[in-house]
């Protein structure tokens, strides 16, 4: 009987692996290698020739990664697999690397050690608004308007100073990317993965690099680090409002341009999408080590070449760490087994039986005794001498 079990769980994996959909496991992949790049490049002092770059990468590579992410997690719902996943998944890893990089940060002498896990450390924020974002999924799911609601909250925010706990500014900064994600359905994707709409989505990116290196001052620098208000940004609220609306709109088309190139098929990358938290959360001992040895302020990566070359390195850095080696060292930290934490499931008490005899469910009885009525009526209208019609 175990045995069987173990083979109808087994071929359940592999159906359900079958079944997946590759598209989600190269675009999440996709956008991890692109946030590990943009981490990467941001350290390096601006120069003419590559600050309009880093600044169009700055403008959706994190929009585009909470897109994704919303749209994963559109199935969230209170019951217990789910929360014990988010507990273990998200949860933990979170506490888990605020303590590893305050400690860290604190032997390499770059900060005091200050552990306050409401107040996250570096780019731990992102784990933090996740968490957040997911248990307010069956909310976007039940409003009529979602995608408005969502905006309105974030135009709204922006119109007041927010406290740095729980990241409030930037989980409500970058909450309509992630509704978006939520809202997104089968006929969407579908839509993107149409023949012509990767000739659409380079032009959107061609568009966007000749803004960012035309467009002087009009270029949204600040505003695309999605944590500062309209009064730090030097703006009144009502200009502010239109402003912020078009960096949205931004945002969201070169995100939508970026997934148009995502390929629908399997490819030798697709495997390294379901362990992008590995690149997410590992990538940052890298970034914090650079900025130990002060390589970021060299000469080299001032200069074009070393600009790219930096980045082709950010890239391989991020591969490498979603690679079965690295995944299997660390999991312990980023995938804890943590049965420990939770009660253990009650399984539901047994069918009631009758008399202490066989267990005959009630629907057989009921349609034993109807049987039993039913000849007794044709036995009736026979002897009455036929029956009614």
């Amino acid at each position: 009987m175990g045995y069987d079990v173990k083979l109808v769980k087994s071929a359940e994996v592999a159906e359900s692996k079958k079944d997946r959909d590759p598209f989600f496991d190269n675009a999440r992949f996709l956008a991890v290698v692109l946030v590990v790049v943009g981490h990467t490049v941001t350290l390096f002092p601006p120069n003419d020739a590559t600050h309009p770059a880093v600044l169009l990468l700055q403008t959706f590579r994190m929009p585009l990664l909470i897109i994704i992410t919303g749209h994963l997690a559109r199935n969230f719902v209170f019951d217990d697999s789910k929360v014990r996943g988010l507990v273990t998944g998200l949860a933990l890893p979170y506490l888990i690397f605020e303590l590893f990089y305050a400690t860290y940060a604190w032997a390499t002498g770059a900060a005091a050690f200050n552990l306050q896990i409401l107040l996250p450390t570096y780019l731990m924020w992102f784990l933090m608004s996740v968490i957040i974002w997911r248990l307010t999924v069956p909310f976007w799911r039940n409003v009529r308007w979602p995608l408005a609601i969502a905006v309105a909250l974030t135009l709204i925010s922006y119109t007041h100073e927010m406290p740095h706990e729980l990241t409030l500014r930037r989980l409500l900064a970058l909450l309509p990317f992630f509704v978006l994600g939520v809202c997104l359905q089968r006929k969407h994707i579908k839509f993107l993965k149409k023949p012509g709409m990767s000739a659409v989505g380079v032009l959107v990116l061609a568009a966007g690099v000749t803004f960012y290196y035309t467009g002087g001052r009009y270029v949204p620098e600040y505003w695309t680090y999605w944590d500062r208000g309209y009064q730090w940004l030097g703006v009144r609220a009502f200009p502010g409002v239109f402003i912020h609306l078009g960096v949205l709109t931004l945002a969201t088309l070169l995100a939508g341009a970026v997934l148009s190139l995502v390929p629908s098929r399997r490819t030798w990358f697709t495997p390294f999408g379901t362990k992008t938290l590995y690149a997410y959360l590992l990538h940052g001992l890298g970034v914090m080590t650079v900025v130990y040895f002060g390589l970021h302020r060299t000469a080299f990566v001032q200069t074009v070449p070393g600009v790219l070359i930096s980045a082709i390195a950010a890239a391989a850095v991020a591969t490498l760490l979603c690679t079965p080696p690295v995944v299997r060292a660390t999991r312990c930290l980023i995938e804890p087994r943590a049965e420990w934490l939770f009660r253990r499931r009650t399984p539901p008490p047994p069918a009631p039986s009758n008399h202490g005899g066989s267990r005959t469910p009630t629907t057989c009885s009921m349609s034993a005794g109807a049987s039993a009525r039913t000849r007794a009526m044709a036995g009736r209208s026979s002897r009455h001498g036929g029956s009614s019609s």
